[in-house]
């Protein structure tokens, strides 16, 4: 595969986003150490939502400290190492408080999984000062790592993106970014 462009790493990201369900969410808790979870995800544009439970750890970490990072991945086997492709998100997370928001997260969280349909898991969401013990999370990318083996194996890219998360704005190659090649 030729190296792609810009717009064609920033499909590619949306693409990944839209078909992979489960992510490593990490956050910062009181003593500045990462924790980590597996959630499910789901994307709108560039930003995705998270649903979780407001007893849970990440819910007080991400009120706290709305730094977090999460990384998705599309991986298969060994054999297929040479189709793996993923990314690695330095994000802002965003407790939704708007019940038109926490809508729209729920419709694109069933619109992109199906299997949503025949559960009650979103029948409960309100707004937080509802009470409500579900929440969502929408969390905006900041910069973010893209590996692309299916171009090279250890094709790697650093991704910047627009302020508010809607678009990737540059794409520089990782080895310069971190100083083992030079441009």
């Amino acid at each position: 595969m030729k190296e792609p462009s810009l717009r064609e790493v920033s499909r590619s990201v949306a693409d990944l986003l839209r078909k992979e369900e489960i992510a490593t969410l990490a956050t910062i808790d009181d003593d500045g150490s990462p924790s980590a979870s597996t959630m499910h995800i789901a994307s709108d544009g560039l930003s995705v939502y998270m649903h979780t439970f407001t007893y849970n750890r990440k819910y007080t970490e991400m009120l706290k400290d709305p730094r977090v990072s999460y990384t998705v991945a599309h991986l298969s086997s060994y054999e297929e190492r040479f189709q793996v492709y993923s990314l690695q998100v330095k994000g802002r997370a965003t407790l939704l408080t708007d019940a038109a928001e926490i809508g729209r997260a729920v419709q694109v969280s069933t619109e992109q999984f199906p299997w949503l349909a025949d559960t009650s898991m979103y029948d409960n969401v309100k707004t937080p000062e509802d009470h409500s013990q579900q929440v969502f999370f929408r969390i905006d990318p900041i910069s973010a790592l893209w590996a692309d083996n299916r171009v090279r194996l250890l094709w790697r890219m650093i991704l910047d993106f627009a302020p508010d998360g809607s678009g990737v704005t540059a794409m520089r190659p990782y080895d310069v970014v971190v100083g083992r090649r030079t441009a």
